[in-house]
């Protein structure tokens, strides 16, 4: 038979085909509308008449369920409301082509339902139904009967073992060398083009892991998300799904991505997780201190006072008036030597009245100091030998209260209350923070300081602390193992100092009986010098550590063998004083 419909009513259509054609039971829903146009070229037999009509009444959004031989004509919105048949399954081949509509549920092995869901939605008839399952991942589909084959079709492709490489899964990547935080701040900013966003997994909840091949796991609502990044042609370097999270516990990197992406990111990972290179900061400082002080003089005071007629040869008759003196201030109790050549005379009450001194006073203080620190490459390193010393910084006084008694009023009087006290750190103080290049170089950040308390100093009328200190602070460049100075300082202070009577006091070898002289001379030297040692590996450091604890032991037998030498000496030295000594 041969149709031939020209912009018809689709419910004339309905009436001709299932009630002339086919000479069916049918019942045809008041909401079914639409027009037809159709003209067949070929003649169609019985049997392709009802899949022709499921093609027709498609276009128009209209279903066909068939029960105990009644056929209804529903919109396909509504067939899932209808006694359609249900089946289970996702092999297409087992849909039959009837030109009925069905309710088809479809388990989704590989990827999330909901995935499946935005796939197949663009490929449903008009008006037809497809529901999420997520709990189960399943999808029910409601439509065509020809439309479901062509569904499950896709569901084939796009949920099969060939396309399993693309499924997110969880990766986990241990870190060697570096922190985890820092290596997914890196590949967050390389991959996903977002700023380092790390969010490390609390601690009371177990780490995960898993390999490639098992089921992927849904990430946790309060992980980051990070959006894809680009490149810079707009082409995404990595699916959108991708995500790297930091574990600092087991200091690992989790990495939920495809196994193709996770590829990508391994070859970076491995080339920043690399083992950092070390300096080993091998410093020398040196400081010598030369003093040479002379000082030689004679005072003496005259008086005419009875107290003093018993000192030799000043008599009372010589009938002086008023008192004379030489260098007065050498008579104070404070300023008599305690060391060198003194004579000192007294009168009989005690008084001091003659002190003759001559004091030569030679030092030499030699500071020898040998930091080592080892420090990884690019990373700032401090070393202190030395001690804190308090530093008072502020001082405030609360006044006494007031009080009166029996009518008489005390003035309040201020006393000190509380002192601030700040902790100065002093001693040999080194700070440096090296960077290797592949050329050999390193470039050195360093500050060398090195300070010891001075003399008091009065402040405010109390006596604070005052601090010698030698600082050297430089940027510079130096080859391995290379030795530098990076600081040196000679000083040397002379002083001389004379007082007497004038004119007498300059007379040639008599002018000392008349007057003080002193000379003071104080060197100072300092070098600090600096040699930088790159260890590249673990067998390097282990060598320099093993050189360092032969050094020490290497130190400790000699001082072993010193004291058997000079026990033995002493041994030796008693048995020739006439003492018995018995040799172990």
């Amino acid at each position: 038979m041969s149709f031939n419909f020209d912009d018809a009513d689709v419910y004339s259509v309905i009436q001709t085909i299932f009630g002339d054609v086919l000479r069916v039971n049918y019942i045809v829903d008041p909401s079914v509308k639409g027009r037809v146009t159709f003209r067949s070229v070929a003649p169609v037999t019985r049997e392709e008449v009802m899949p022709l009509m499921e093609v027709i009444l498609r276009l128009n959004g209209i279903g066909i369920v068939e029960e105990g031989g009644l056929y209804r004509i529903v919109p396909i919105a509504d067939i899932s409301k209808e006694p359609a048949p249900v089946n289970l399954g996702r092999d297409p081949e087992k849909v039959q082509i009837t030109g009925k509509a069905l309710v088809q549920v479809v388990p989704v092995r590989y990827i999330q339902s909901s995935e499946m869901v935005r796939v197949l939605t663009p490929f449903l008839s008009k008006n037809a139904v497809i529901i999420d399952v997520p709990k189960s991942n399943y999808i029910i589909i409601s439509d065509t009967d020809a439309n479901v084959k062509r569904l499950l079709q896709l569901v084939d492709v796009f949920d099969s073992e060939k396309l399993k490489q693309v499924t997110p899964q969880v990766f986990v990547y241990a870190v060697q060398n570096s922190k985890a935080k820092d290596v997914a701040a890196l590949l967050q900013q390389i991959f996903l083009g977002a700023k380092a966003q790390t969010a490390a997994r609390p601690a009371s909840t177990p780490a995960k892991p898993a390999v490639a091949g098992q089921s992927p796991l849904t990430p946790q609502p309060q992980q980051p998300q990070v959006s894809m990044g680009q490149a810079a042609g707009g082409e995404a370097l990595i699916s959108e799904s991708t995500r790297i999270i930091p574990d600092e516990i087991t200091n690992s990197v989790i990495i939920l991505a495809t196994p193709e992406d996770y590829g990508l990111i391994y070859k970076t990972v491995q080339k920043i997780d690399i083992a950092p290179r070390q300096v080993i900061i091998e410093g020398l400082i040196v400081q010598v201190t030369l003093t040479d002080n002379l000082s030689f003089g004679l005072s003496y005071a005259m008086s005419t006072d009875v107290r003093a007629t018993g000192i030799k040869p000043f008599k009372k008759d010589l009938n002086l008036t008023g008192p004379a003196s030489v260098n007065a201030s050498g008579l104070d109790q404070k300023n008599i030597p305690g060391s060198g050549f003194t004579f000192i005379g007294t009168d009989p009450s005690g008084n001091i009245r003659a002190v003759l001194k001559a004091l030569e006073d030679r030092s030499k203080a030699k500071v020898v100091a040998a930091p080592h620190i080892l420090v990884a490459d690019n990373r700032e390193a401090r070393i202190q030998v030395g001690q804190q010393i308090p530093l008072a910084t502020s001082t405030s006084s609360q006044p006494v209260a007031a009080t009166t008694t029996g009518g008489t009023t005390t003035t309040a009087i201020p006393v000190v209350a509380t002192s601030t006290i700040q902790y100065k750190d002093i001693g040999i103080i080194l700070k440096v923070k090296p960077q290797v290049n592949d050329s050999g170089l390193i470039s050195l950040e360093l500050s060398q300081e090195i300070s010891a308390i001075g003399d008091a100093v009065v402040v405010g009328g109390l006596d604070e602390v005052s601090i010698n200190k030698t600082e050297a602070t430089s940027n510079l460049v130096a080859r391995d193992g290379e030795t530098i100075i990076i600081g040196g300082l000679i000083r040397e202070d002379t002083t001389k100092a004379s007082s007497g009577i004038p004119l007498l006091s300059r007379i040639p070898i008599f002018g000392a009986l008349f007057g003080n002289t002193s000379d003071k001379v104080t060197r100072n030297e300092l070098i600090i010098l600096l040699t930088p040692h790159v260890v590249r590996n673990q067998q390097e450091a282990k060598d320099v550590t093993s050189e360092y604890v032969d050094r020490y032991k290497r130190g400790a037998k000699d001082q072993q063998i010193d004291d058997f030498i000079r026990e033995r000496s002493q041994k030796k030295q008693g048995s020739d004083n006439g003492g018995e000594q018995k040799e172990p």
